[in-house]
């Protein structure tokens, strides 16, 4: 790929390190105005043609990428923005899909808030599986296919106006490797979710003091060790442990004690993986945000960046929200030497606020965000007003 062509920038699990930033063609633009003017403008121009249905789903679309970024920006340091297929699909068919064309218009306005609201550096960013989805989950013949396939996405993702970052990858043909990966991956889990899905999951939940909880023995019941070249097993596990306790409650109800499930989120996670019509499972990609955009981890690993996922899947959004959350701990263990000093650290943490610095930037973001809502919803009522008289008068009104 020529060097201007090559888009990318690497993003490890421990440090950042750039390879090629993508400047997007129209970066000047963005210069002259204010931010108030420039993005009434914009919507301007986007928004008539719109029936009054699409604009209020624009407008609330747009907000709800703000809100989830506002998360995100509670932590510190650069934010990628991690895209999954859902929204790569609506930039690739907006302009033959009316939904797709105004999921595809929110997520630009979106990044308008982001490029001129947002004092924090964002991108972003792209990982092998979102690339292997966009690419129709085929895995590609040559490394100038891949070469193909990545400046297509550089094309259809330059309107938003962000960098884009590569995401676990460095080189085309790391990605190609990356890719190949992905596919020994898909082979294995299909034929393991399958195995699953076809078990008999009924036991005795009677314990002798009490009863045996379902997702325990979900747990019990997968091998410690996969065979997994790209996806973290862990996360693997985590899900597929959620579809077993499913199987465990749906075979176990009536006979013997009720099952006792573990909540929503595992409720959610059994549902991410299903068969298409080829025999090939679906729902990989929402394994691999869940494992990139874990904020849970991010916050204990203080990785100095932040990555944070971007859906148009509601249950997957839902699912990265309940693992989004902070957590410290202080205590004492018996026989410490130090045990006078740990009930001290223990007394302080009850006492401080250990999160003050995540709500002081939630807080400072969410301003922002208040005032950039301001002005969307001042260009949406206007081009609503439009409708209003075109369809009084029948004629289209002027822009």
């Amino acid at each position: 790929m020529a060097g201007e062509r090559c888009a990318l920038a690497l993003v490890g699990q421990r440090q950042i390190r750039g390879i090629h930033i993508f400047h997007p063609r129209h970066q000047e633009e963005w210069m002259t105005d204010t931010k108030h003017q420039r993005l009434a403008a914009r919507l301007h121009t986007a928004l008539p043609g719109l029936d009054d249905g699409a604009i209020l789903r624009c407008f609330d679309l747009t907000l709800w990428f703000g809100s989830r970024y506002a998360s995100a920006y509670e932590l510190p340091g650069p934010i990628y923005l991690v895209l999954d297929n859902s929204l790569i699909q609506a930039f690739k068919h907006r302009q033959t899909n009316a939904k797709r064309a105004v999921d595809a218009l929110a997520f630009k306005t979106f990044c308008t808030f982001v490029r001129d609201w947002s004092d924090r550096e964002s991108h972003l960013a792209l990982s092998p599986m979102a690339i292997f989805e966009h690419a129709g989950r085929r895995p590609p013949a040559s490394v100038a296919e891949v070469e193909h396939t990545l400046a297509e996405l550089q094309q259809l993702l330059d309107s938003t106006g962000l960098r884009i970052a590569s995401l676990g990858f460095e080189t085309p043909a790391h990605l190609f490797e990356r890719l190949q990966a992905i596919v020994a991956d898909e082979v294995f889990l299909t034929r393991f979710v399958d195995e699953i899905d076809k078990a008999d999951w009924r036991i005795d939940l009677r314990a002798p003091m009490g009863v045996k909880i379902p997702m325990s023995e979900a747990w019990r019941a997968l091998p410690e060790q996969l065979p997994l070249r790209y996806f973290d097993p862990w996360y693997v596990r985590f899900v597929l442990s959620a579809r077993i306790e499913q199987h465990i409650i749906e075979q176990c109800q009536g006979h013997g004690p009720t099952p006792i499930g573990s909540g929503r989120l595992s409720e959610t996670l059994a549902d991410l993986n299903t068969f298409g019509r080829n025999g090939l499972l679906k729902g990989l990609g929402d394994i691999d945000l869940l494992q990139i955009c874990d904020i849970s981890r991010q916050y204990q690993q203080k990785l100095g960046y932040v990555l944070a996922g971007q859906t148009l899947d509601r249950d997957l959004a839902e699912t990265l929200s309940q693992r989004h959350a902070y957590h410290v701990h202080a205590g004492v263990e018996g026989g410490d030497p130090q045990r006078e000093e740990r009930i001290k650290e223990m007394v302080g943490l009850m006492f401080s606020k250990p999160f003050a610095d995540e709500e002081a930037r939630g807080r400072r973001i969410r301003e922002q965000l208040a005032d950039f809502a301001g002005q969307l919803a001042q260009s949406c009522k206007q081009a609503s007003a439009s409708n209003a008289k075109t369809a009084a008068t029948g004629e289209p009104q002027g822009h």
